[in-house]
């Protein structure tokens, strides 16, 4: 009788003795949760890459598109263009490494404003709609110093800036070139408007000249450069992770 008792007993389960079912689907979800937060925070990543590759490749475009005769350029524009998507491509980066949703979205916004200024920049609409949409997916690290929303939006203005300074600091410029079309001179002219820039002046004879009334100046590229370099630098200091205070 006894043994059957205790044979008994070890059947039945005791009440209580397993985890509840409410925490069983709280852990569920969490873990859920976790994983589709890593899946966003890889194809942000991978998104960022890629945007870094599209300005590499909008640098080589313009650079085979420059063919035209002329004298070098103050600011080369296959350098200067692409180092503004560049810049949004490293935004994406750092806001996935470090699960800033605020600089994803911001990098998102600068990629679709960017689009639209030529057709060979068209492409970066689409990982710009991308990073917008899972900006909202990817779960922020908690306790960060200063706002994020401010951080992102300092941000925008300043790669936006870099991009007015770049392209409304323009000049003209008109040359004519002298020597022979494989190893020509190039000599600054005075324009029929009245501006004229400084060069040396070539000898023999006079095969070509032309003009640009938009070309970059190494005014607008310091400027550019000077904000660029401020928006990442403002982005790693305010993304590093909080240390812990003394005790």
């Amino acid at each position: 009788m006894i043994m059957n008792s205790m044979k008994s007993g070890m059947g039945t389960p005791v009440p209580g003795s397993g985890p509840p079912a409410s925490e069983c689907r709280r852990y569920t979800r969490r873990m859920s949760a976790t994983a589709a937060n890593e899946r966003a925070q890889r194809l942000v990543l991978v998104l960022g890459v890629a945007v870094l590759g599209l300005a590499v490749a909008v640098g080589v475009f313009i650079r085979f598109q420059a063919r035209d005769p002329g004298p070098p350029e103050e600011v080369p524009r296959a350098l200067a263009i692409p180092a503004l998507y560049g810049t949004m491509g490293l935004l994406a980066i750092m806001g996935a490494l470090r699960r800033r949703p605020a600089i994803v979205a911001a990098a998102g916004v600068l990629c679709l404003a960017g689009s639209i200024l030529s057709f060979a920049t068209i492409e970066f609409a689409v990982p710009g709609f991308v990073l917008m949409l899972f900006s909202s997916r990817l779960q922020a690290l908690p306790a960060r110093h200063g706002s994020e929303a401010v951080v992102a939006v300092a941000a925008v203005v300043l790669v936006v800036g870099a991009a007015v300074a770049l392209l409304g600091m323009t000049g003209g410029s008109c040359w004519q070139a002298t020597g022979s079309p494989a190893d020509p001179t190039y000599t600054a002219i005075l324009c029929a408007g009245g501006a004229s820039a400084s060069g040396s002046v070539g000898a023999g004879q006079t095969f070509g000249s032309g003009s640009d009334s938009g070309a970059l100046t190494t005014r607008g590229g310091a400027v550019e450069a000077l904000l660029l370099l401020s928006t990442l630098t403002l982005t790693a200091v305010t993304g590093r992770a909080p240390t812990a205070a003394p005790v």
